[in-house]
């Protein structure tokens, strides 16, 4: 029983590893594919890694680099918002998703934050999760030693000084994984979705013959609010709010 249960477990590392190496391979193979300008063969060779369930930040960079190469703005735009979601923090994607925005046709003026709001955000999103996360994970480990400290000395000043710091490594470690946790329920809560539609209407009601409020054109990200039947309650980037059919819209 228990050599079965040893082969069973070698064979599962093994075909893991496997898998592993085939999509690191593919990746390498894309990557200079990319380099040599060959764009259609590199986004053939990334979708499969992606359809391999082997995805990341870099996959999804390179991949929107990729389409924005092949000039398909709605892919490009669609790619490195998930490149973000995953990489918050990173500048590239920043940077390369302003140029893709550039090239779509509509351009809204967003709804400007306070300046309460604003550096809230930045400092929520300084960091990705799991990096608040791993500063928690320090923190707290940092705490318990000193802790350990507290209780194994016998000098009152060690003690009350090691007390002290304890609790001091203890509040920020909570506090980390407080941020981490207010992150993650932002990502989960909103929700975003771009247009893979050349034009595409926005309705004051959740009916297609009701009033259009605006055309939309692709590769423009709208929040979604609300589902009704085959409609999505959106809000655009400009802070306006109307009704768009679900199709040719992929949440991000």
């Amino acid at each position: 029983m228990r050599l079965r249960f040893a082969l069973f477990f070698i064979t599962i590392c093994y075909s893991v590893n496997l898998s592993a190496q085939k999509a690191d391979s593919l990746f390498s193979k894309a990557n200079d594919a990319y380099a040599n300008a060959n764009y259609t063969e590199a986004k053939r060779l990334y979708q499969s890694i992606i359809k391999q369930d082997k995805v990341s930040s870099e996959l999804y960079y390179n991949l929107g680099n990729t389409y924005y190469k092949l000039e398909d703005i709605a892919n490009s735009i669609y790619y490195y918002e998930k490149a973000l979601k995953l990489n918050p923090e990173s500048e590239s994607i920043k940077n390369n998703l302003a140029f893709a925005e550039r090239m779509r046709l509509d351009q809204f003026e967003k709804i400007p934050e306070s300046e309460l709001d604003q550096g809230l955000d930045n400092f929520i999103t300084f960091m990705s999760v799991d990096n608040w996360s791993v500063f928690g994970i320090i923190f707290l480990f940092l705490a318990g030693l000193s802790f350990a400290f507290f209780i194994f000395k016998r000098r009152s000043l060690i003690k009350r000084i090691s007390l002290g710091l304890s609790i001091v490594l203890l509040l920020i470690s909570v506090g980390a994984f407080t941020i981490a946790q207010a992150q993650l329920n932002q990502i989960n809560k909103d929700v975003y979705a771009v247009i893979f539609e050349k034009e595409k209407p926005v309705f004051e009601e959740p009916n297609p013959k009701a009033s259009s409020l605006i055309e939309l054109h692709e590769g423009t990200k709208v929040k979604i609010l609300d589902q009704f039947r085959s409609f999505y309650k959106v809000q655009l980037p400009d802070g306006s709010i109307g009704w768009m059919e679900t199709t040719n819209l992929k949440k991000i």
